[in-house]
């Protein structure tokens, strides 16, 4: 018997078969575009199929971990190994913090809320996120990331055991596999757009025709509305009300009280309300940021798709009232375990965890006055964020050398930057940082191995792909350029359009846009989390994500 073909060949090969057909003139009637009668692209299924293939709803009848099938984890297809999903999530943020205490706290948690599922074998591990939002996600790979925000709001180990057991819910449940469908549907899109060029260059034509450029719109669009706006929120709708209700099973098996997932999302709420900012008055602080400092402008964007990402999830009210509803249902005639505040103030008060959080209250804040041009007071505090356990984090660090930079104490800013770029956890923006001092001073060698250097700290992450086709552009290699802007365009969806603008650049001794190059785009394509490559996606940024976002 013939093994399964693996989940990557069954999708690359409708996208590939896609592909062909275009170049070869197939892909439609003679004297048709490729579209159903209706106006939609063929290869787009019919949005009014939506429902059949949308999940039954579950935890109505009977607790939803009597529906969890037991026994090996069934790894997700769309897992690329734990220690590269870590290296990929760390080119997605600012860093991983790291206290030893606490990193054996929420191993024993996972440890233990996993022991009651009956599913044994489940990859990943517990990370912590220097971030300061209330922010949670996990991953195909079972990893579970979780901001730091919420340790100081927390007031027991019950609510971050709500916040640990939903995130393992949704590995339990394999909610990322259903971005193999969004996977598939802009995998499609990439290859069709990539026909098009093609079959451009076989009549010798600089540009597209009108109906190919019309289609290629016509592609983007509904994919775009089909995935990102009609299915995906819906499924990720459906999911985080599974996750939640999951996890108080879990919860109540592990001994925790199940009212703190209620009480921990009457939290999240809190914190929703205080840190609402209008999409407008975002847009006006990123282009008056990105006139400055477009690096910050980058980071911006990828903090606003963190603590937005929760746009596709039901709205936070209406999970606090399902999860009170649910355990009213299943477990109201049952004696529940109480309430643990002594045992998370142990792992709070503890020297390493009051330290990391002191300094990282500092270096947030130093972020705040580095934005505000309060350079001095800046500088103080990340001096502070930069010492005693977290004198070596690269966040901090990274922080020091800007605001030291700003003073003009380039010694500071030199000894700053090289912690960072040393740091045991390394981040992005140091990177970024070095690349683009080389690029500027046209040291175009230097800022390429640089850029190679960064892709194989972060495991290959897609975020340094751009750099490298428009550094290669810059250096005369324009054939290796086209060949990375090939790759991003069928193999890292979300950087497509990036990439594509990269292979613009010109050449030396090149003004013009190159014929070679793929069609830039005019509209951008919004970005999901990474972590489920839902939906992300925010322009012109990292995709997310991830990932799911509290």
């Amino acid at each position: 018997m013939q093994s399964a073909p693996s989940p990557q060949k069954v999708v690359r090969a409708p996208a590939l078969a896609l592909a062909v057909l275009v170049v070869t003139g197939c892909a439609a009637p003679s004297g048709q575009t490729g579209k159903a009668d209706d106006g939609k692209m063929s290869w787009v299924p019919n949005l009014s199929s939506v429902a059949s293939i949308m999940p039954a709803a579950k935890g109505e009848k009977t607790p939803v971990i009597s529906e969890l099938k037991t026994g090996r984890y069934e790894a997700s297809p769309l897992a690329i190994g734990e220690e590269k999903d870590l290296a990929h999530r760390r080119a997605d943020g600012i860093g991983f913090v790291r206290a030893v205490s606490l990193a054996q706290y929420l191993t024993a948690l996972r440890t233990q809320l996993l022991a009651g599922s009956g599913v044994t074998g489940v990859p990943g591990r517990v990370v912590v996120l220097a971030n300061p939002a209330f922010a949670a996600y996990s991953t195909p790979d079972g990893n579970i990331y979780l901001a730091m925000g919420w340790l100081r709001s927390l007031e027991n180990a019950d609510e971050m055991a709500a916040i640990v057991a939903h995130e393992l819910s949704h590995v339990l449940l394999t909610h990322h596999n259903s971005d193999q469908w969004s996977d598939f549907l802009h995998k499609g899109q990439a290859w069709y757009e990539i026909a098009v060029r093609i079959k451009a260059e076989q009549s010798k034509s600089k540009t597209v025709s009108k109906t190919d450029a019309k289609n290629v719109k016509d592609v983007q669009h509904n994919v775009d509305l089909f995935n990102d706006k009609l299915l995906v929120p819906e499924w990720n709708r459906s999911q985080e009300r599974e996750a939640d209700l999951l996890g108080v099973d879990l919860m109540i098996r592990a001994r925790y009280s199940p009212t703190a997932m209620v009480s921990m999302l009457e939290k999240l709420k809190a914190w929703e309300d205080q840190n609402k900012e209008t999409d407008e008055a975002f847009l006006e602080r990123l282009r008056q940021t990105a006139q400055t400092d477009a690096g910050q402008a980058w980071n911006m964007l990828t903090k606003k798709v963190i603590s937005t990402a929760s746009m596709n999830h039901p709205k936070t009210d209406d999970r606090i009232n399902e999860a009170a509803q649910y355990l009213d249902r299943h477990y109201g005639d049952k004696k529940l375990p109480g309430m643990h505040p002594a045992a998370w103030k142990d792992v709070v008060t503890r020297p390493d965890v009051v330290e990391l959080v002191k300094n990282y209250d500092s270096v947030f804040q130093a972020k705040k006055l580095l934005d505000a041009n309060k350079l001095l007071e800046s500088f103080a505090e990340a001096k502070i964020a930069a010492s005693g356990s977290t004198a070596n984090d690269a966040y901090p660090n990274w922080i020091l050398s800007r605001a030291a930079k700003s003073l003009h104490r380039q010694a500071d800013a030199t000894a700053a930057s090289q912690r960072a770029l040393n740091a045991a956890e390394p981040i992005p923006q140091i990177y970024e940082d070095t690349i683009t001092v080389y690029e500027q001073a046209n040291n175009i060698t230097a800022a390429l191995t640089w850029t190679d250097k960064a892709s194989a700290v972060f495991g290959g992450a897609p975020r340094w792909r751009p750099v490298k086709i428009r550094l290669l552009r810059k250096a005369g290699k324009t054939a290796e350029a086209d060949a990375e802007t090939l790759s991003c365009s069928t193999n890292a969806q979300d950087w497509r359009r990036l990439c594509q603008e990269a292979n613009q650049t010109p050449a030396p001794g090149q003004n013009a846009t190159p014929a070679t190059a793929s069609p830039k785009p005019t509209t951008p394509t919004p970005a999901t989390p990474a972590a489920r490559q839902p939906a992300p996606r925010p322009i012109p940024t990292t995709p997310a994500t991830p990932p799911r976002t509290r």
